[in-house]
């Protein structure tokens, strides 16, 4: 390659590292974009199960309720005995049963292999990302407070 070229294409490749450590630091490590609503729903349950809130927060909703409601579950989590915590994180996931309302909505049943316990997990398609509606799932759950 010639100077010239070289320096033509420095503005290009200046622009391109600003962008690609951008968006690197603006991500936890490990976040990526879901393929469906079943990654984004297992991404986001890993993510709870292991503590890692941030990561799940980036799989809810935009909204002012799912964000509310997902604040104050993180607050009630972090309250409960450090035991739990480490067996909610070795725990594996199980999907139960995916019912696909249609393109842009799932209805994903799933538990832990720790509690055992069912539960239905909403994931809509929405501005193009497949995101939790955290609402769903927890709104009914008067435990959290």
């Amino acid at each position: 390659m010639s100077i010239t070229t070289l320096a033509k294409m420095k503005p290009i490749l200046s622009i391109t590292f600003f962008l690609t450590l951008f968006f690197s630091c603006t991500q936890p490590e490990g976040f990526k974009e879901p393929e469906d609503s079943i990654d984004a729903g297992r991404e986001f349950v890993r993510a709870v199960l292991d503590g890692d809130y941030e990561k799940a927060n980036l799989y809810i909703l935009e909204n002012d309720e799912d964000k509310s409601l997902f604040e104050r579950y993180k607050t009630y989590t972090k309250k409960q005995p450090r035991q739990e915590k480490l067996q909610l994180k070795s725990a594996s996931i199980i999907i139960n049963k995916v019912e696909k309302l249609n393109d842009s909505t799932s209805i994903i049943n799933f538990s832990n292999s720790y509690s055992m316990k069912p539960m239905d997990l909403k994931v809509i398609l929405s501005n193009k990302k497949w995101r939790v509606d955290f609402s769903y799932t927890f709104a009914e759950n008067t435990s959290i407070k």
